[in-house]
C-alpha cells in the first residue's frame, strides 16, 4: 500500500523541515513548497491526499487564495491551516472556505499526528461515493442549489456555529420553525466538512409513511414480507460515509425511535428480515420545527433519542427576526431564477420596502413562493408591486395594502385571529393558560374567543 502523500507550504524553513521530519517518522511521504507558488508547481507532478498550508505568506499568492487555488484544482485533498496568528474569524473563514483543520502554532507534536492521520483517513475513506437506493432522491437535493444568506446578526451567530461543529463528527440538531431554511444550513455543514466529497442524503422523515419508515432507513432483504423480491439497501447503507440529514425528525414513528435511538449508539442495524449486522460510518444532522424537549415531557419522544440527538442544537431564527437577510435571499432568488430563464429581472425598489415589512409567516419559503410568482408574472426587467401577492389570511403587514377587489373585513380579522389562537395552543401543547399568555390576553378572553370562533378544544381547527 502506497504512503500518503503530504504538502507542506510554510515560508519558515525551520518550520518545513520540523513537519517533513516529524510526519517522515510517521511513515508518511513528504514535500513541501516555500510559498504559494512553489505548492501550485509541485501540485503539476501528482496529487496530495493531505496539504498543510501556512496561513499567513508574505509572497504574492497569500494563504486565502491559495486556499481557493487548492480546493478548486484537488477538491479531494483535506486541507489543515498551520498559523502563528490564531482568531476565531481567520478559523471560520477557513473552514467555510473548505480547510479540514485549523490549529494555531505553537502546537504540540500529539495534535499535529492526530490532525494529519484523521485527514489521510478521511481522503481514504471519501475515494468511492455509495449508489442511491431504489427510488431515493439523493445526491444533492434543492438544498445544495442555494447557500446559506448571512447578512443579519443572527445568522452569522448561525454560520459561526456551523463552522465550530463541520469538521466535528459531532451529531447536530437543527431547530427552528418550518421553512427558515434549516436542510440548507444542513447541507452547509456537510459542504464545509472532511465528508463533502462523500453522499449527501435528505430525508423528509414526516412524508415516509410509518409502515416504511424501518425498510426505507435500513433496507430489507429478498423474501422479507411480500413483494420483497430482492434485497433493498436503506439510506444508512447508501449513504457511506456521507451524511445523513433527518429532516422533521419528531415525526418518526415510536417504533422507529428505538430503532434509530440503537443505531446511534451501536452504530450497527440489519436489514429488515435480515440477520446479518451491519455497521454504519454516516454523520447524522437531524432537524425539527417542533420543542423536542415538550414532546419529551408529553411522552411523544424518547428523551434518550433527544439528548442522543441534541449534541450540537443549532436554532435557525424565523425571517421576521433577520430582516437583513429578506433583499439579499430574494436577490438569490431571482439571480437563480433569472439565469435558468435567460432574463435579468431585478427589484424595484418599492417591492423592496414590502418585503422588509412584511411579516412572513411562511419564512423562506414563502419569500421564494412570492418572488417566484412574481417572477414568471413579470414581463420586464424589475418586478413592480402589480407581480406580488400574499395571503390575506397571514399576519399583518404594514403599508403597501393592495386592494383590487371587494374584501370582507370581518372575516379577515376572524381568520387571523383563529390562525393565532390555533398556533398558540400547538406550541403549548394545548395548554390554555399558557396559550392565553402567548397571546397577550386572559385565560377567559380565550375561552370567549374560541367559542366565538367555534374552537373546538380537540378539533383540527385549533
Amino acid at each position: 500500500m502506497d504512503r500518503t502523500r503530504i504538502l507542506v507550504v510554510d515560508d519558515e524553513l525551520s518550520m518545513r523541515q520540523f513537519l517533513e521530519i516529524l510526519l517522515k517518522k510517521e511513515g508518511y511521504e513528504v514535500v513541501t513548497a516555500e510559498n504559494g507558488a512553489a505548492a501550485l508547481q509541485k501540485l503539476q507532478k501528482g496529487d496530495f491526499p493531505v496539504i498543510l498550508m501556512d496561513y499567513n505568506m508574505p509572497e504574492s499568492i497569500d494563504g486565502v487564495e491559495l486556499l481557493n487555488k487548492l480546493r478548486r484544482l484537488r477538491p479531494a485533498s483535506q486541507i489543515i491551516i498551520i498559523t502563528a496568528y490564531a482568531s476565531t474569524e481567520q478559523a471560520i473563514k477557513a473552514i467555510q472556505m473548505g480547510a479540514l483543520d485549523y490549529v494555531s502554532k505553537p502546537f504540540n507534536v500529539a495534535q499535529i499526528k492526530d490532525i494529519v492521520k484523521r485527514a489521510a483517513a478521511e481522503y481514504q475513506g471519501h475515494a468511492a461515493a455509495a449508489p442511491a437506493p431504489e427510488g431515493a432522491a439523493g445526491g444533492a437535493g434543492t438544498a445544495g442549489e442555494l447557500s446559506v444568506v448571512a447578512e443579519s446578526p443572527a445568522m452569522k451567530k448561525v454560520l459561526q456555529y456551523a463552522a465550530q461543529v463541520a469538521p466535528t463528527d459531532s451529531m447536530v440538531l437543527i431547530t427552528g420553525e418550518s421553512g427558515v431554511g434549516k436542510e440548507i444550513v444542513a447541507r452547509h455543514i456537510h459542504n464545509n466538512s472532511a465528508r463533502r466529497n462523500a453522499p449527501w442524503y435528505p430525508i423528509n422523515c414526516g412524508a415516509i409513511p410509518e409502515s416504511l419508515q424501518e425498510s426505507e432507513l435500513f433496507g430489507y432483504e429478498k423474501g422479507a414480507f411480500t413483494g420483497a423480491d430482492k434485497i433493498k439497501r436503506g439510506y444508512f447503507e447508501v449513504v457511506g460515509t456521507g451524511t445523513l440529514f433527518l429532516d422533521e425528525v419528531g415525526e418518526v414513528s415510536e417504533n422507529m425511535q428505538v430503532r434509530l435511538l440503537r443505531v446511534l449508539q451501536e452504530r450497527i442495524f440489519m436489514r429488515v428480515g435480515g440477520v446479518e449486522k451491519l455497521e454504519t460510518h454516516a454523520r447524522l444532522i437531524a432537524a425539527t420545527n417542533k420543542e423536542l424537549h415538550k414532546e419529551v415531557e408529553r411522552g411523544a419522544f424518547r428523551e434518550d433519542l433527544y439528548f442522543r440527538l441534541n449534541v450540537f442544537e443549532i436554532h435557525v431564527p424565523p425571517l421576521r427576526e433577520r430582516r437583513d437577510d429578506i433583499i439579499p435571499l430574494a436577490d438569490q432568488f431571482l439571480s437563480a431564477m433569472s439565469a435558468k430563464a435567460g432574463r435579468k429581472v431585478l427589484l424595484d425598489q418599492e417591492v423592496k420596502r414590502f418585503l422588509l415589512e412584511y411579516h412572513f409567516p411562511g419564512n423562506v419559503r414563502e419569500l421564494h413562493n412570492i418572488i417566484e410568482r412574481a417572477f414568471v408574472l413579470s414581463s420586464g426587467p424589475l418586478i413592480t408591486m402589480r407581480e406580488i401577492s400574499v395571503r390575506r389570511s397571514g399576519a399583518p403587514v404594514e403599508g403597501h395594502i393592495l386592494l383590487t377587489d371587494p374584501v370582507e373585513l370581518d372575516e379577515i380579522l376572524a381568520d387571523t385571529e383563529r390562525r393565532y389562537i390555533a398556533a398558540a395552543l400547538e406550541k403549548t401543547g394545548r395548554n390554555r393558560q399558557e396559550a392565553a399568555m402567548l397571546l397577550g390576553i386572559t385565560e377567559r378572553s380565550l375561552r370567549y374567543r374560541m367559542d366565538k370562533l367555534d374552537l373546538k378544544e380537540g378539533s383540527g381547527d385549533a
